[in-house]
C-alpha cells in the first residue's frame, strides 16, 4: 500500500522534526545555544512555546504512526 508507506515516512519526519525543535528549545533556554538574532532558530515563540511544539509534534507523529501500523497489519 503506497498510502501506508507514505505515511509512515511522513511520521518519521514529523518525529524527527519535533525532536530537534525540542532540543532547541531546550538549548536556547538553557543558553547552550545562543541565538545572533532574536528569533532566528525559534521563530517567533519563545523557547517554552517551542518546547510545546515540538512535544505536541512528536505525540502527534507517535499516533499517526501507531494509525500506519494498523493500516499495515490490516493489509496483511
Amino acid at each position: 500500500m503506497p498510502y501506508t508507506k507514505l505515511g509512515t515516512l511522513i511520521a518519521g519526519i514529523v518525529f524527527a522534526l519535533g525532536c530537534i525543535q525540542i532540543a532547541l528549545g531546550f538549548g536556547v533556554s538553557t543558553g547552550f545555544v545562543t541565538e545572533p538574532r532574536p528569533g532566528l532558530f525559534l521563530g517567533t515563540s519563545t523557547s517554552a512555546e517551542a518546547i510545546d511544539s515540538g512535544i505536541l509534534k512528536v505525540l502527534a507523529a507517535v499516533a499517526f504512526g501507531i494509525i500506519t501500523e494498523i493500516s499495515q497489519s490490516v493489509a496483511k
